[in-house]
């Protein structure tokens, strides 16, 4: 590939850590060309998938190739698509299991966004856990469902308090603290030992949803469940990230009070001081 490629007729942005996969198809879209095709100009042609936001296999050059192909600068793309800012250094390829665990989800943005922004097409972005919700649309933005949250505004006010746990806390312990917090509720959602003041707000919450016309019926989705368990993860969360209380002896009777339930009905207490107060 030594020729330079020319600009494409049609050049939409991109969306903001939109990942690279769903910029290059939409590109692809937008000019009626095989998404393989379009890939060549760029580097070695593959099949990306709009979730793809791997860069390891381009060469330096494919960034000025992009830049091209779109009439945008490098540093307009790296901005808006911050892996691209690898290629050059192999280096910042390597994960380690920390970034594994809290990469950003690839999930599509606010369809009620991108259609005021006049973007028709899917857009897949890499989505941190504390932006799942879109507060301008009310939309739940961590499955593909996206569902509306009007008539569940404790979704809402629990996503104003997540914003807060991040900004408050250190990268990347506040998403570990989320994360630990989901997986656990997500566990005491399916268990028996969950109690009843725990099982009336998850199932009020599905309730509001409707019917998944997809899912099984006896069970819900994991987004959905995730959905549903929310606000009380978010509680965990901020204990979770909290260096006084992560080994405070109390931590299992502060966590129900905070939940407003008796300690009796906090599902699994004993495993939260196992493995919460082991730190971090």
């Amino acid at each position: 590939m030594t020729t330079k490629p020319r600009l494409l007729p049609l050049t939409p942005p991109p969306v903001h850590r939109e990942t690279i996969g769903s910029y290059l198809n939409r590109l692809a879209d937008a000019n009626h060309l095989n998404i393989g095709y379009l890939s060549s100009l760029v580097g070695p042609s593959r099949q990306h998938r709009r979730v793809d936001n791997r860069v390891g296999y381009w060469t330096p050059d494919a960034l000025g190739r992009l830049a091209a192909l779109t009439g945008r600068s490098p540093s307009c793309l790296i901005h808006a698509m911050p892996p691209l800012g690898t290629i050059s250094d192999p280096l910042r390829h390597i994960r380690s299991a920390t970034d594994e665990v809290i990469e950003p989800r690839r999930r599509p943005a606010c369809r009620l966004c991108m259609t005021r922004r006049h973007i028709h097409g899917l857009v897949v972005r890499s989505t941190p856990h504390h932006e799942g919700v879109c507060h301008r649309h009310h939309r739940w933005l961590l499955g593909d469902e996206q569902h509306d949250l009007t008539r569940l505004p404790e979704i809402l006010r629990a996503n104003l308090r997540h914003h807060r746990i991040v900004r408050r806390g250190a990268h990347p312990s506040t998403a570990l603290a989320y994360i630990d917090a989901r997986d656990r509720l997500t566990r005491w959602f399916t268990s028996e030992s969950s109690g009843e003041p725990f099982r009336q707000r998850w199932n009020r919450r599905l309730d509001v949803l409707g019917e998944d016309p997809f899912g099984d019926p006896h069970r819900p989705s994991d987004a959905r469940v995730e959905l549903a368990t929310y606000p009380e993860a978010i509680v965990l969360s901020s204990l979770f990230a909290s260096a006084y209380w992560r080994d405070h002896p109390q931590l299992p009777a502060e966590a129900a009070q905070r939940l407003n339930v008796a300690p009796h009905q906090l599902p699994l207490h004993e495993m939260v001081v196992a493995t919460i107060g082991k730190g971090r």
